[in-house]
């Protein structure tokens, strides 16, 4: 069995260690202390938070789209 578990919320996988179950409207899912803390936090810190992981999952999502569409280009190519 796997050492990690994914962060819904980083959507990455962390060490076991450094998530928690957190409860959501449809359900249990696993999260980080990393974003746990910050959600505790005041405001200001935590909306800022908020943008830089929206950023971060913004770029992590572009890098897997080109990543799956670069491969195929050749097809598209005269």
């Amino acid at each position: 069995m796997s050492d990690t578990l994914y962060c819904y919320c980083c959507r990455t996988h962390h060490p076991k260690e450094q998530m928690r179950r957190f409860a959501t409207r449809t359900g249990e899912r696993w999260r980080c202390l990393r974003s746990i803390e910050a959600a505790r936090a005041r405001p200001d810190e935590r909306d800022a938070f908020g943008r830089r992981q929206s950023e971060l999952n913004r770029q992590t999502a572009v890098r897997v789209a080109e990543r799956m569409i670069a491969p195929n280009l050749k097809y598209c190519l005269p």
